[in-house]
């Protein structure tokens, strides 16, 4: 076995998780658990891969090797497998070159596993639609910034395309968020930064929860004509004129919330309050966000 693969196989560690009791009640001694053999194993692969230690295209053990190694049966390393499949950290593939394979998430997928975090976090917590917007904000002015000198024929072509179609007369309110979330995936794809893109994405599969506010005082042509003045600008290769136009983007939605919000500021609105009300289309938008894919350089 490679030493490679034994710098990823240390000791196992047996790690308590005690159940968490209501503050309300006393606190009551139980029975010690611990994590089970596969979910060991599977951490200790996850962090070699996290590590660099076990790199993209590297070829794990056999199921025979690994069971000798840990020395647990050959049930448990297929459920470690499982385990590991299913956060797309390994790929088994069949032949004669076939095996089990280190891989890593695409962009899309991490993003969407990052929206689903905070969605959770979202629901649980006290995040709120100020702290949200405020993030996005910063986070697309320097996807904004990037597009500008970093834009291709291609995705100048997907950004004016989502502004034409948002421009069409009697479009209705469904297909201008669907547009709304074209435009601004494709000049975060523009920036060609997968940092930010990751970033961006997660923002965007969260927005219609922090879209349920605006939709009812949102004037479609209002935000049609912002959208063709900030692409005009990107075109163009005018950053100050780009910033400008996502500027008074930002404001125009400030303003709106502000209308929505009346008596209550952002930041004391909780998203876990505005989850259950969010836009029915949320799953839909979901869609369209990790159904677009970056097209390729020319």
């Amino acid at each position: 076995m490679s030493s490679l693969w034994r710098s990823a196989g240390a000791a196992l560690e047996s790690r308590s998780v005690p159940p968490e009791d209501p503050p309300s009640e006393p606190f009551l001694p139980r029975p010690i658990t611990t994590t089970s053999a596969a979910q060991q194993i599977a951490e200790q692969i996850r962090a070699a891969i996290l590590r660099g230690q076990l790199p993209p295209g590297h070829r794990l053990p056999s199921e025979s090797d690994l069971a000798a190694e840990y020395a647990v049966s050959r049930g448990t390393i297929r459920e470690t497998m499982k385990l590991l499949s299913a956060t797309q950290l390994v790929e088994a593939t069949r032949g004669a070159g076939g095996g089990t394979f280190v891989r890593l998430p695409e962009p899309d997928s991490a993003a969407a596993a990052m929206s689903d975090t905070l969605s959770l976090w979202f629901n649980a917590g006290s995040t709120s639609l100020g702290e949200v917007n405020a993030a996005r904000e910063w986070i697309e002015r320097g996807c904004l910034k990037m597009a500008v000198r970093n834009a291709q024929d291609d995705d100048l072509a997907a950004i004016r395309d989502a502004v034409e179609a948002m421009e069409a007369p009697g479009i209705g309110m469904d297909d201008m968020l669907a547009l709304d979330i074209d435009f601004h995936v494709a000049i975060s794809r523009a920036a060609h930064n997968a940092v930010l893109e990751l970033a961006m994405n997660a923002v965007h599969l969260v927005r219609p929860y922090s879209n349920t506010m605006l939709v009812p005082l949102l004037r479609i042509a209002t935000i049609a004509e912002q959208h063709r003045a900030i692409y005009e600008a990107i075109s163009a290769r005018d950053e100050p004129a780009a910033e400008r136009a996502f500027e008074a983007h930002m404001a125009h939605l400030g303003d709106v919330l502000e209308q929505a919000l009346a008596d209550q500021r952002a930041e004391d609105v909780s998203l876990g309050t505005l989850t259950s009300e969010a836009h029915p289309e949320v799953e839909r938008i979901r869609s369209r966000v990790m159904s677009r894919r970056k097209p390729a350089p020319r």
